[in-house]
């Protein structure tokens, strides 16, 4: 079989495409494991948020749930804890015109208290009359 090569020059020459092959084979496997590292995942915060002793002061995330009927406004939520903690981790937040300028999503502290009288056909939990919202000075938006 003649290819036109010495015999010496043979096998250093195949040894030499084997590597090229080999090499291409690593990096072309490397690349794929790589397009994978870059993927990123979005997990449920470990911790999704804090109130003091006395619920005066919660720090949670904020969001926007859809009312059942459309004509009415929708009804803001804050979520600071989770289904086994007090008020099953949430409030729903009043008057909804404090909440101007939000979106939904946002880590928030607000300031106020618990409304014993909340009554809403959006919302069965306990509501939280708010006297102050401000956005999370470390919060990074989606």
């Amino acid at each position: 079989m003649s290819l036109g090569l010495t015999r010496l020059g043979d096998g250093v020459k195949i040894l030499r495409m084997k590597r090229i092959v080999l090499t291409v084979l690593v990096l072309a496997f490397a690349a794929t494991i790589c397009a994978g590292c870059k993927t990123r995942k979005r997990f449920p915060d470990p911790d999704p948020g804090w109130h003091s002793a006395d619920y005066t002061v919660l720090f949670g995330r904020l969001q926007r749930v859809p009312s059942r009927v459309a004509d009415n406004a929708p009804v803001w939520v804050l979520r600071f804890g989770m289904g086994r903690d007090a008020y099953h981790g949430e409030v729903a937040l009043t008057p909804a015109e404090r909440m101007a300028g939000y979106n939904g999503g946002e880590l928030v502290e607000v300031r106020g208290s618990l409304k014993a009288d909340f009554n809403s056909p959006d919302y069965s939990g306990t509501g939280f009359d708010v006297q102050s919202i401000r956005i999370w000075a470390g919060y990074v938006g989606k």
